[in-house]
């Protein structure tokens, strides 16, 4: 709808991104105004023609918005039928089933985990498939702005892609040995399961995938490995202890993922948001923000300022405004003051140099 130009001689405010031709400003003209309308709003006073305007001006752009909305945001050539379809469109779907194939009981072990045995002493073992329930719950509790749940995927990204370079860099060093004695004229297979299991996967966030790709990556090591120590190009020792050292190297990750999870989703802290940290935010929140600190140490100023981010989140930055930026910059050198002072008792020392 185009806008009507204001009566001939009649003054008003303008702004650069109105959404008016002439420029209007109705946050202006209502700063302008605020006085006269606090009052009497007498009919002779010469501001009296302004505030008319105001509010045509006001009722002319929410008819606008309706408009808008009713026709799904659509440019004029399409029309408001076309335009509203779009709510009829479903969600994006898989094609087919995701299916991961493992051929080695120490994948399978890897994925599955096991739990404390009756009885026994020996501690549990965190599978991949519960750090992939760990993982989706911290991916949702970005969407409340939770600092410590970036820290915690962004620290288990940086270590999953760590493991990944070391798996990719044996593999392609196994698969070069196998390659020249190719070249020599002898050929070995890589061994594999007579019967190898295909799990149906169905992931509800991102990071469940990646843990499909580390345990079909972590598979196909362990098969390369056994498969040198059967041609006798590797000792028995030499392949148990390749494997052994990666293992642990998933596992202490996987524990680390889980750990955050555990303690972030208890009832006292899950509420935590970066708003928290706000000294005037309230005893419950200040609450929340030292059982966070106390168990994992301060969070670093370059994630809670969102300048280091995971791939994924449900975190909308889109939409802060200049002062709540400058307030996350505030606080983030505020929380680098506190841990040049001094970390947190509950942090992990030995990881201090992961973000």
């Amino acid at each position: 709808m185009p806008s009507i130009p204001a009566p001939v001689g009649f003054a008003f405010a303008t702004e650069p991104n109105s959404p008016f031709s002439d420029g209007y400003s109705i946050a202006k003209e209502e700063a302008a105004l605020a006085e006269y309308m606090a009052g009497p709003m007498s009919e002779t006073d010469p501001l009296y023609d302004r505030y008319i305007e105001l509010e045509d001006r006001k009722d002319r752009l929410e008819r606008r918005k309706v408009e808008f909305d009713g026709r799904k945001g659509a440019e004029s050539v399409v029309t408001r039928q076309e335009a509203r379809a779009i709510d009829a469109l479903g969600a994006l779907v898989d094609e087919e089933v995701d299916q991961m194939t493992i051929h080695t009981k120490e994948a399978y072990r890897m994925f599955m985990g096991r739990t404390r045995e009756p009885g026994k002493e020996a501690a549990p073992i965190i599978g991949g498939r519960r750090v992939a329930a760990a993982l989706r719950g911290l991916w949702v509790l970005t969407g409340y702005d939770n600092p410590y749940a970036d820290w915690a995927l962004l620290r288990h990204e940086q270590t999953i892609d760590e493991i990944c370079k070391r798996l990719r860099r044996e593999t392609k060093e196994a698969e070069s040995l196998l390659a020249d004695l190719k070249k020599k004229g002898l050929s070995f297979s890589i061994l594999q399961s007579a019967e190898p299991k295909v799990l149906n996967l169905g992931y509800r966030s991102p990071y469940g995938y990646a843990i499909s790709t580390l345990i079909v990556e972590f598979d196909y090591f362990v098969r390369l490995q056994k498969t040198l120590a059967r041609k006798t190009l590797r000792s028995d020792d030499q392949a148990r202890q390749a494997i052994s050292e990666l293992t642990r190297f998933i596992r202490r990750v996987f524990n680390e993922t889980a750990r955050f999870d555990r303690w972030l989703t208890r009832e006292e802290v899950k509420a935590l948001s970066r708003s928290d940290f706000i000294p005037e935010s309230g005893a419950e929140a200040q609450k929340r923000v030292e059982f966070a600190s106390e168990v994992f140490g301060i969070v670093p100023s370059e994630v809670f300022t969102g300048k280091l981010h995971p791939r994924h989140s449900r975190r909308r930055t889109g939409d802060l405004t200049a002062a709540e930026r400058h307030l996350l910059q505030t606080l983030g050198a505020h929380l680098d003051d506190i841990a040049q002072g001094g970390s947190g008792a509950g942090a992990d020392q030995s990881d201090a140099g992961l973000v």
